[in-house]
Parts: C-alpha cells; sequence; structure tokens
C-alpha cells in the first residue's frame, strides 16, 4: 500500500490498481525471462551437437539435433513475443509509479514545509523596482527580442557582462564541487529517448490531456532503425546514461560526478506574469550534482551534496533557507 499511498500524497497520476499490476507483470516477466534464458542456453548446446555429429559423419545424431533445434527455435520465439508484449505493457505502468518520498519530508502543501536552516545576510524585501528584466534591459544585459525573432518566445541572449557572469558561476560552482571529490564532466546536449525514459524524466504539465516538455530531433536524413533523440531536459540524463549497462565493484563507490550541460525545456502549457523573463525559459546552462553508491549510504551522500550545495551559495553570500 505505501507505493499506492505516496502516489496518492504525491497526486501522481497513477491508474488504479498500477502498482499491484506492476507487480504481477514484473513476476510474469521474471519467468518468461528466465525460461528464455534457459532455451537459449540449450539452443547453444543444440548447436554444440549439431558441429560434433556433423565432424563425426553420425547422420541420425545430426538429424536428431536438427529437429531438436527447429522445435526449441519456434519455442524461443514464442517466448521473445511473450516477453515483449510483458515489457510493453510493464513498463508505462513503472514509470507512472512516483519516486519514494523522504519519511521526513512533511505532507501538504508549502506552508507544511520544515525550515532545517537558515543561512547568508537577511533577505532584501521585494520590490516591482528590482524586475530583473527591467534591469536587464536597462543595462544592455538581456535581449528577449533577438532572442523571439531567432528562435521565438522564451527564447533569450545573454549580453556582455551577463554572459560573462554565467561563464563565471559556473567556473565557481564546478571549483567547489572539484573541491568536494566530484569529477567534472561536460555531458551531450542530444540523449536517445528510451535513456531519458529509462532515468525516469518525464515533465508534464498539469493538462488534459498531459503535454510533453521534451524537445524530439527529428532529421529527414535519419533512416527509420535510427533511435529517437530529444535534447537533454537535464544534465542528470547523459550523467545517469554514462552509467548505464555497467556493474560498479563495491570499492569503486561512492562514484561522485558534476556535469555541466545544456537543459532544454518545451514548457508548453500556460503562463503569466511571473513567468516572465528569464522564468520557464526553453534553454539554460545547468550545473548537477550526480551521484552513484549504495542503497545504504544514500542517505550519506544527499548530505554531502547538501554541504556542496550550502557552500557554494554561502560563498556567493546569497541569503537562502
Amino acid at each position: 500500500m505505501y507505493k499506492s499511498d505516496n502516489a496518492l500524497n504525491r497526486r501522481a497520476p497513477l491508474p488504479p490498481g498500477a502498482v499491484q499490476s506492476v507487480a504481477r507483470a514484473y513476476e510474469e516477466h521474471k519467468n518468461i525471462s528466465n525460461t528464455l534464458n534457459t532455451k537459449r542456453n540449450a539452443r547453444s548446446v543444440l548447436g554444440q551437437a549439431i558441429r560434433r555429429s556433423a565432424e563425426e559423419m553420425d547422420v541420425n545424431a545430426k538429424k536428431a539435433a536438427l529437429e531438436g533445434a527447429k522445435k526449441i527455435k519456434e519455442e524461443i520465439s514464442v517466448l521473445e513475443m511473450a516477453l515483449f508484449d510483458v515489457e510493453e505493457n510493464l513498463l508505462p505502468l513503472a514509470l507512472a509509479i512516483p519516486n519514494d518520498t523522504h519519511p521526513l519530508s512533511p505532507l501538504g502543501p508549502g506552508s507544511a514545509a520544515v525550515t532545517l536552516s537558515t543561512h547568508g545576510p537577511s533577505p532584501i524585501p521585494a520590490t516591482t523596482v528590482r524586475d530583473h528584466v527591467t534591469i536587464g534591459k536597462k543595462l544592455g544585459l538581456l535581449d528577449l527580442e533577438s532572442g523571439s525573432t531567432v528562435t521565438g518566445s522564451s527564447w533569450y541572449y545573454l549580453v556582455k557582462e551577463s554572459a560573462l557572469l554565467e561563464i563565471a558561476l559556473t567556473n565557481y560552482a564546478l571549483s567547489i564541487a572539484i573541491k568536494h571529490g566530484f569529477t567534472p564532466v561536460t555531458t551531450p546536449d542530444v540523449v536517445r529517448s528510451d535513456i531519458a525514459s529509462r532515468c525516469g524524466f518525464q515533465p508534464r504539465d498539469n493538462a488534459e490531456p498531459p503535454i510533453s516538455q521534451l524537445y524530439h530531433i527529428n532529421s529527414s536524413t535519419s533512416s527509420p532503425s535510427s533511435p529517437d533523440l530529444i535534447l537533454s531536459g537535464t544534465a542528470e540524463i547523459p550523467l545517469a546514461g554514462m552509467c548505464a549497462n555497467k556493474t560498479f565493484p563495491y570499492t569503486s563507490l561512492p562514484l561522485k560526478i558534476v556535469g555541466l550541460g545544456r537543459a532544454f525545456r518545451a514548457e508548453a502549457g500556460a503562463r503569466g506574469a511571473d513567468t516572465r523573463g528569464l522564468y520557464r525559459v526553453h534553454q539554460f546552462t545547468k550545473l548537477e550534482l550526480f551521484a552513484v553508491t549504495t542503497a545504504a549510504e544514500s542517505e550519506k551522500m544527499m548530505e554531502e551534496m547538501m554541504e556542496v550545495q550550502i557552500a557554494i551559495l554561502e560563498g556567493l553570500r546569497f541569503p537562502f533557507r
């Protein structure tokens, strides 16, 4: 029940009975996979028998092995189709189940949040006089008009000191992360869509029907067999992709990476006055702390990541909590 309750608390659009269906489908997937592997191993044994009987000129043994190979080939084909069908049903349901909420996270709206600590100087009271769009235009640091002409709304140019400031901030944050033992990585901006899916990255607007926030790349030169590519929505995706299909020895953990990449978000849906300027833009530079560790050490790693973030913001003398 925990998974269902967690999805309800997180207001995730989980179909009724999804958790139980995933458990049943996973068990079926495991059983079919085990049977399929057994059949494939048997096929290899028969292949060896066919070669051996051919070398020994044993016609009867070769005939029997060939008949067995034909039968097992048909059985493997049926199992592969069954496995494909189970996977097609299992994956969408499994991806709909949200990550577990930390047990100390309070439930409810923003007002239910608990402040663990505050840092930096006291914040200056908010005022429309310090609107970032107005300041940026006045100082010639921000060019939204050219961005709109060249690409469309919510695209922008950083000009003069603001361009230098972005580079300086990323270099500064990188230096702090490196001091804490994180290895710097620059990531590809384009990834396979299945990598994003396997990462659980599926941002949606609260629209009916839900609107995808991913930019898909359609190339006229790509063949039908080419992988579906997307612009990465966060450096986490290619960083996780670095670790795909790999086994890490316990002694090599934790693996700590700080990745610098561009994030691309379609940000479809309604917009308001509070999203003007550099809010909900379609492209931005993003520095990501990423780690691979054991489940037992994950809490400790989260605390270490928080320490890095605190060090970055304290060094900038930003008020934060």
